[in-house]
């Protein structure tokens, strides 16, 4: 996956994925502050997710 430090280029980039992949995708942060996209995981708590195809919300922000 690609690193993101842009939070709104990171949230494009979900939104584009799900749209091109037909499915949820999510910004994650790591650790070391830097964002990752991938598809939605139910284990990992992400801070903007794509809950349908180009469509980005904000309710599973999480507080890190």
């Amino acid at each position: 996956m690609t690193p993101f430090t842009d939070i709104g280029a990171a949230i494009e980039e979900a939104a584009w994925l799900a749209f091109v992949h037909k499915k949820p995708h999510c910004v994650y942060q790591r650790f070391d502050g830097v964002m990752e996209v991938k598809p939605a995981h139910p284990d990992l708590s992400p801070m903007y997710t794509t809950g349908s195809p180009g469509i980005v919300t904000t309710e599973y922000r999480c507080a890190s």
